[in-house]
């Protein structure tokens, strides 16, 4: 039994004739008569009786009738809704990132997602890298903007784009304000206000000091930038963080930041999301986006 068949059924029942019903539906008297003594088979009763050549519905068909109609307009919605969601025009897309992925990565691309398809639902949450692959593979997110390396024989990893880091620095600060440029040897004679051990991205600060041979000051330990800047600003301490996350500041004179001369640090971000095949279109669009955000 398929859609087609029902809208057959459901024409010569309105019609009470087959090549009424037929001219409706533009096919062939013939094939319909196929089409319903194929039903008819499958149900092991006569749908229609045929009096003097006028066509008449049985009582299994009426019961049948009222089924097909509820059947026939579900099935047809569902076939519509489908081809909707398959062209991006309604669904639910969740999307988990760290805060600062949150504040300086995502508006834009979510900006764009949403011009582009108004009726999908967007979902963002927050957290630590490893509470968002928890909400990854339980299904509570769909996609996530975390800091890489991830690693996962379940997870599709597509790394994404690179931050540099830099030392910030108050305005105050009677050394370094100044200053364009700082050695990695200088840090340690500075009091450091670093992320939390838990985050992705103090491994990769822990990283680069094994690497320089140094051991930073570290006065206090935070999770996030939002809650180290203000810190920052009243000269408690210095920082090392993405360099995105304090370019407006900068601009309004509000911190400072310097370049470290003889190695380059950064944190390289991607796109996390389970592995499946076909992957839904709606990632596919997300990702396309994000491509083609950061080339320009």
């Amino acid at each position: 039994m398929d859609l087609r068949q029902l809208e057959m059924f459901i024409a010569v029942a309105d019609n009470s004739s087959f090549t009424s019903a037929g001219r409706q539906l533009h096919v062939a008297q013939s094939a319909i008569s196929r089409k319903i003594g194929l039903l008819e088979d499958e149900l092991g009763e006569p749908l229609f009786k045929r009096v003097n050549k006028r066509i008449f519905i049985t009582p299994a068909g009426g019961m049948f009738l009222t089924y097909a109609r509820r059947i026939f307009q579900d099935l047809r919605n569902a076939t519509l809704e489908i081809s909707e969601f398959s062209r991006l025009e309604w669904g639910h897309l969740s999307i988990g990132a760290g805060m600062m992925a949150c504040i300086y990565i995502l508006p834009p691309v979510l900006e764009k997602f949403r011009a582009l398809h108004p009726r999908i639902e967007l979902e963002v949450a927050t957290g630590s890298t490893e509470a968002l692959l928890s909400k990854l593979r339980n299904n509570s997110i769909e996609i996530g903007v975390l800091t890489l390396p991830i690693r996962g024989s379940d997870l599709e990893v597509l790394p994404l784009c690179e931050e540099e880091m830099v030392v910030v620095v108050s305005r105050k600060h009677p050394a370094l304000s100044q200053r364009r440029w700082i050695n990695a040897e200088e840090i340690p004679k500075y009091p450091l206000i670093a992320f939390s051990r838990e985050t992705r991205t103090r491994a990769v600060l822990d990283q680069f000091f094994k690497d320089a041979g140094i051991v930073p000051r570290i006065l206090m330990e935070i999770e996030n930038v939002a809650m180290i800047k203000p810190l920052i600003k009243i000269d408690l301490g210095i920082s090392v963080i993405p360099l995105s996350a304090v370019a407006e500041e900068s601009k309004r004179k509000e911190l400072h930041y310097l370049r470290i001369r003889d190695r380059r640090i950064a944190r390289q971000l991607g796109l996390v999301y389970l592995k499946s095949n076909p992957t839904p279109k709606v990632l596919l669009e997300l990702i396309r986006l994000f491509k083609e955000l950061q080339a320009n």
